[in-house]
């Protein structure tokens, strides 16, 4: 068994994506090709980024070798790099040792005949301890506030324009980008004009070609000033660079923003916050903005998210008792004042 090597961090490149050994290539090529047809076009991106990374490791630290040939060592020494040069969490090593999992099975079922020997080596390599969760992080709309206002003293526009669709939609990190100019319109509204109604569906999380679509609603109010705030910049920025999409949220040469974006500039929202901030957890504030603060039924709040089950209402709601609005406390109240009026009477 040959030694233990010492790894460059290297990811990929275009380089090195060249050099990659060709029977490795038509082999990825053909599982991609095949994992479309059950799969979202952004879970095939992830998976071809992954086996990328895996095969420039491969022509940088174990001669390019031909993965039929691969031995449970060298995939031991692949993660051992993805731990201890790449620094990667229990969740980002998971998700390549699932994709590498599904791409040796498929070998090892579809190219049975050439490779009879082939076995998918990868049950035979742990995976890491899962990390303890995440701090939740529960906001008062007074920080969120206070975080617009300190975006807008910066000037950076589509910031606040962005954290205001988080705050009117609850969206998801990954439906951000889907939003184009196209699906608002302000004239399109629901619940007695409260809420913008997206013109089509987007797709939001689901698994299967094209995943599960809704239509969204988005607070009028909450989000509009915002908007019409933005427009005008990102018009001049697409003009500037030539560019010609419909999504709303862009970069600075104009290119449509992705997940990876948003997260970025969650990630510098911190310098004003006294609690980690992260995208999911303005979906948490939303739902108990409407439930506690707004005092919304379930009901209505599920069919505005788009939930199937109301129990979902409850998973996200992180109100405590003393925090919501009881219709039952009105009625105490009004007792309470009968029985000080009638002592009063009596006294």
């Amino acid at each position: 068994m040959a030694g233990r090597k010492t790894f460059r961090k290297v990811i990929t490149s275009d380089e090195l994506i060249a050099q990659i050994n060709k029977e490795n290539v038509k082999l990825m090529e053909r599982f991609l090709k095949n994992f479309a047809t059950k799969r979202s076009p952004k879970s095939v991106t992830v998976y071809r980024s992954n086996l990328q990374i895996f095969f420039c490791w491969n022509v940088e630290n174990n001669d390019n070798l031909f993965f039929v040939d691969f031995k449970k060592y060298m995939l031991l020494d692949f993660f051992d790099y993805c731990c201890t040069i790449l620094k990667w969490s229990s969740a980002r090593y998971s998700q390549m040792h699932s994709c590498l999992s599904s791409f040796s099975k498929f070998i090892e079922d579809i190219y049975d005949e050439q490779y009879p020997n082939f076995r998918n080596l990868l049950p035979k390599i742990e995976k890491l301890p899962k990390e303890a969760a995440r701090k939740k992080s529960v906001f008062a709309k007074e920080e969120l506030d206070g975080l617009m206002a300190k975006l807008g003293e910066e000037n950076r526009i589509q910031e606040q324009c962005l954290l205001a669709l988080m705050m009117s939609s609850g969206s998801r990190a990954s439906e951000l980008g889907r939003f184009t100019v196209d699906i608002i319109d302000e004239n399109n509204t629901a619940f007695e004009d409260l809420f913008l109604e997206t013109t089509e569906e987007i797709q939001v999380k689901g698994r299967g070609i094209n995943g599960k679509k809704l239509i969204r609603y988005i607070l009028k109010d909450t989000f509009l000033p915002y908007y019409h705030k933005w427009l005008p910049i990102r018009e001049q920025i697409m003009k500037e660079n030539n560019q010609s999409h419909n999504h709303i949220f862009i970069t600075k040469k104009g290119e449509p923003a992705t997940t990876i974006t948003f997260r970025g500039w969650a990630e510098r929202w911190n310098d004003y916050l006294d609690k980690p901030f992260y995208i999911h957890s303005i979906r948490h504030w939303y739902t108990t903005y409407l439930v506690a603060t707004i005092g919304l039924e379930q009901e209505l709040v599920q069919d505005i998210i788009g939930w199937t089950s109301s129990d979902m209402v409850a998973i996200y709601n992180d109100s405590t008792a003393k925090d919501r609005k009881w219709k039952g406390l009105e009625k105490l109240k009004v007792a309470i004042e009968k029985e000080n009026q009638n002592g009063s009477n009596n006294n």
